[in-house]
């Protein structure tokens, strides 16, 4: 598993791709370049995100990755694997446990002691509360149970859209144009530059720079496992780029919680998003 280079909603989707359809299947998430936004929250002025909801994760699993789900009753722990998704300030194995809220997946399998359940997680992250690092963790039924009570906890029962063949290749060839990107592009990064509370939008900013990091970084990898793909080199600079920059956005989120000016932020935001539609391009020539 590519790791490290997932978010904790598609890591574990990932892990399911592999088991049903072979190795390296989970890199096929990265196959497209996107840039959709939407509103953080339906309040006027509120700051747009990248980050996808939980149904869209579930129907590009469908599309990209050949996993067919069904939503179950969180009550029920039994059977699977089950693909869940709960608030990480209650999973006890993860270090968001008591200290923040976000939504966050896991895999529930049974064991052979029908009292006892076990949880996989593959998420691999480096948090301000200490490393995430793939696992996996046996509980008592009742106690995990528990532990979920109140957590958000959302179940789905997961199998292969076709059973013992991955998606088509040509399913996986999504890339986005830089004329399909530049308004949205400059609306994005001037809702940062211009919001009225500069300390929340470094504080929004930092997460947004993570998630566009790891999703270049796992195109950049599926451009490299693909004999097929064009732009590998160019792909993966540009994910080291990313990298760099979401780094430089954690700095001056460092800098403005002590009251600091932060650097300028906004212009090499602006800069990289345009190489991805270059990138985009390229990919696509």
């Amino acid at each position: 598993m590519h790791a490290s280079v997932m978010d904790c909603i598609q890591v574990n989707l990932g892990v399911l791709a592999d088991r049903f359809h072979g190795t390296d299947t989970h890199l096929r998430l990265g196959a497209p370049l996107r840039f959709d936004v939407r509103p953080l929250d339906p309040s006027p002025g509120a700051l747009p995100t990248v980050e996808p909801e939980l149904d869209e994760r579930l129907a590009s699993a469908a599309r990209l990755l050949g996993l067919a789900t069904s939503e179950r009753g969180a009550g029920d722990l039994t059977g699977g694997p089950l693909y869940a998704v709960a608030d990480a300030f209650a999973l006890p194995w993860g270090p968001y446990f008591e200290r923040q809220h976000m939504e966050h997946s896991f895999l529930v399998l049974d064991e052979e002691d029908p009292d006892r359940a076990t949880v996989v997680d593959a998420y691999h992250n480096d948090t301000e509360w200490g490393p995430a690092r793939p696992g996996w963790h046996s509980y008592p039924r009742d106690e995990l149970a528990a532990h979920l009570a109140g957590a958000g906890l959302r179940l789905f029962d997961v199998e292969p859209c076709t059973p013992g063949a991955p998606p088509a290749p040509e399913a996986n060839r999504e890339h986005l144009t830089a004329a399909e990107t530049d308004a949205a592009r400059d609306r994005y990064v001037a809702a940062y530059r211009e919001h009225p509370d500069p300390k929340a939008a470094v504080e929004r900013l930092t997460l947004e720079t993570w998630l566009l990091a790891r999703d270049r970084a796992l195109h950049a990898a599926w451009q490299c496992a693909d004999p097929q793909a064009k732009a590998a080199d160019r792909a993966r600079d540009h994910a080291q780029a990313w990298a760099g920059f979401a780094e430089q956005v954690y700095v001056g989120l460092r800098r403005v919680r002590r009251d600091r000016p932060a650097p300028d932020l906004y212009g090499p935001l602006a800069g990289l998003l345009a190489g991805d539609a270059e990138l985009a391009e390229h990919s696509a020539a």
